[in-house]
């Protein structure tokens, strides 16, 4: 055979060669994707390196991507950088300007996001979170104050002997005015000729017999009423009625705040007040205003006054963002996540983004081979070739 043809054939053969061999060496990273079995025994490389290890990748991948890529530090980083925050700030101005021109309602806007049975059940949630934060408030202040125990006297602004007195007087005043207007009345003009008609038939014997027979009810009445009215402007009267609401003031104001409250409600203080707070606070009207009001109407007027308070906000909600990742990130467990979505990832698809990344070089590999294979043919038939 003439030396060109042998060192022709030596190059192509080692050129096939080394092509055909980085070529499987590919393919052998995703295939096969079992392992296979012949006479009861696994043929060797299979399944194929990804495929085997898959699991093993995907544990270091994770540890790879929560200790280099996806960082705290680098997502604190990022959230300090100017950048960042000029764009948020961008997207929230524009974001708060379509909503300000907005027709929708919150209700509307949140069926963009949730199905009609989702919201109908966020929005019980939300009475329910309410309800049991307004249950803990009071709770917090009942038992953060000593309410519990505390007297009467010290909630009261200004409590003291004179301002009993005063208050008592007041009082005083108030409830004689009111008995004077209610026997000068039709209704304490009846009341009193029934009083009288009472005492006339409790006498009994000749005399209730005689006064019943000449003793005119309506008369009576008459000379009753200014004699009463007399006694409720004497000083006597009006004293004794200030010193009862005195002395009632004085033992209430030693009273501790639950003892006044189960003595008047019969239950436990805590218990009347959230209940209290739960029947005057309409959290289910609240809510539903909420979802009938347009964003437009909510937001629009009051645009000037979000747009002058937006940086300031921004920078708080940026910070407790900031302050938050490293607690988010533990409780995201970042590796276990990957490692959890890699092991669920489809080795037919992962090749096919590996080959439409790499797939050049990958080719690039493959004529490597050729070249490689092709140079070695080459040496080695011109060395064959010398030592002859």
């Amino acid at each position: 055979m003439q030396n060109w043809l042998f060192i022709l054939v030596n190059v192509c053969v080692a050129a096939f060669v080394g092509g055909v061999t980085n070529h499987f060496a590919i393919k052998m990273l995703f295939h096969p994707r079992e392992e296979k079995i012949i006479l009861g025994r696994r043929v060797p490389f299979t399944p194929g390196l990804i495929p085997k290890r898959k699991d093993e990748i995907a544990e270091s991948l994770g540890h790879v991507v929560s200790d280099y890529l996806v960082t705290s530090e680098g997502l604190q980083d990022l959230i300090r950088r100017p950048v960042f925050r000029s764009k948020m700030e961008e997207s929230l101005r524009r974001k708060l300007e379509e909503w300000s021109e907005s027709e929708l309602s919150f209700g509307d806007l949140a069926l963009k996001v949730w199905s009609p049975e989702q919201w109908e059940q966020m929005k019980v949630r939300a009475e329910q979170l309410a309800r049991e934060l307004t249950a803990r408030g009071a709770a917090a202040i009942w038992h953060g104050y000593g309410l519990e125990a505390k007297p009467l006297k010290e909630l009261v602004p200004g409590w003291s002997e004179e301002t009993i007195q005063g208050w008592s007087a007041a009082a005083a005043d108030t409830v004689l005015k009111e008995l004077k207007h209610t026997l000068l009345s039709a209704k304490g003009q009846l009341m009193l000729s029934d009083v009288a008609s009472s005492l006339i038939d409790k006498a009994g014997g000749f005399l209730g017999t005689m006064a019943s027979i000449f003793v005119d009810e309506d008369k009576l009445v008459q000379k009753m009423t200014p004699v009463l009215i007399q006694q409720l402007e004497g000083e006597k009267v009006r004293k004794t009625i200030t010193d009862i609401i005195s002395g009632k003031l004085s033992h209430y104001g030693e009273m501790p705040i639950g003892d006044i409250i189960e003595h008047a409600s019969d239950e436990p203080g805590l218990s009347w007040l959230t209940r209290t707070l739960d029947d005057k606070l309409p959290w289910s009207t609240w809510i539903q205003r909420i979802e009938l009001l347009r964003v437009g109407e909510a937001i629009g007027p009051r645009m000037p006054a979000i747009e002058a308070a937006l940086p300031g906000m921004l920078d708080k909600g940026l910070g407790f963002l900031e302050r938050s990742i490293p607690g988010a990130m533990k409780a995201v467990n970042l590796p276990q996540l990957v490692q959890e979505q890699v092991e669920k990832f489809p080795i037919e698809r992962l090749e096919e983004v590996i080959m439409s990344v790499s797939g050049r070089e990958f080719r690039a590999i493959t004529w490597l081979g050729v070249l490689l294979g092709g140079i070695i043919g080459l040496l080695q038939s011109m060395l064959t070739i010398l030592w002859r």
